[in-house]
């Protein structure tokens, strides 16, 4: 993946932490982290692991990517970007705020299907999801990543426009998980990782990746100045084999070497 270099020498310094002799109240400075919303439960898990090892606060902000990229273009700081898919990082990188030999791919997730917990069995394939039982599908809007994944995987098994009169849009993956929780949708469709944060839902079915484009979220660092002395060794620390275990318990793919 060629990214351009756009970092000028002291941007570059200053956000990868090479600043001389920093004092230890400069150590502890915090690093900012904007994290697509997909991702900052992991993230924060991150942080806090990272903090505890390191003595150095780690603060995530979350929200969609498109939002993000768009604070940042604005001049809000942050150190580490956690973007899902590659199109927005496109834009910092056009506008200098990205490094190539930082970014990298971090993770992978996968769809599923789930259902209430006291629902009986699984799906034996994606056809059930139009059986009349399910009268209610809960999806992310289809502006955001997830909802789009969603379309694309229903189209791909020829059940769009057969389920049309019964889907039911929500603003994200937690809104979609907290409908399926409460009864009010029979099925839903979130990431593999949403659905590991509740006890009253139950995956019922996987959908196969060939269905949709790949989901996957990058890590690249920020350009700014005034970045916390610590952020490359976060960056560093997102790819290491704990990170690796957390992100497997927590329902992703780890996609770095």
């Amino acid at each position: 993946m060629r990214m351009p270099r756009f970092f000028t020498a002291s941007l570059l310094a200053g956000a990868l932490g090479f600043l001389p002799s920093p004092s230890p109240a400069a150590d502890s400075k915090p690093v900012l982290v904007f994290a697509a919303k997909a991702t900052a439960g992991i993230a924060e898990e991150m942080g806090k692991a990272f903090s505890e090892s390191s003595g150095v606060p780690v603060r995530v902000s979350s929200g969609g990517t498109p939002d993000l990229a768009r604070r940042i273009l604005e001049g809000e700081p942050a150190d580490i970007f956690i973007a899902a898919g590659i199109s927005n990082l496109a834009r910092l990188q056009l506008a200098g705020m990205v490094d190539e030999q930082t970014t990298y791919l971090w993770i992978r997730s996968r769809l599923v299907v789930i259902a209430p917990s006291q629902t009986a069995g699984a799906l034996s394939s994606s056809q059930e999801i139009a059986d009349p039982r399910f009268r209610r599908l809960a999806l992310a809007d289809a502006e955001v990543p997830l909802g789009i994944s969603s379309r694309q995987s229903l189209t791909h098994d020829r059940l769009w426009e057969v389920l049309l009169p019964r889907i039911v849009r929500l603003t994200d993956g937690p809104s979609v998980l907290t409908s399926v929780e409460s009864g009010a949708a029979d099925l839903g469709i979130v990431y593999a990782s949403d659905a590991r944060t509740s006890s009253r839902v139950k995956i019922v079915l996987e959908l196969p990746e060939e269905g949709h484009k790949p989901i996957q979220f990058f890590v690249a660092l920020v350009a700014h100045t005034g970045a916390s002395p610590a952020t490359r060794s976060f960056l560093d620390f997102l790819k290491s084999e704990t990170a690796r275990r957390r992100l497997i318990e927590a329902g992703f793919i780890p996609a770095f070497p």
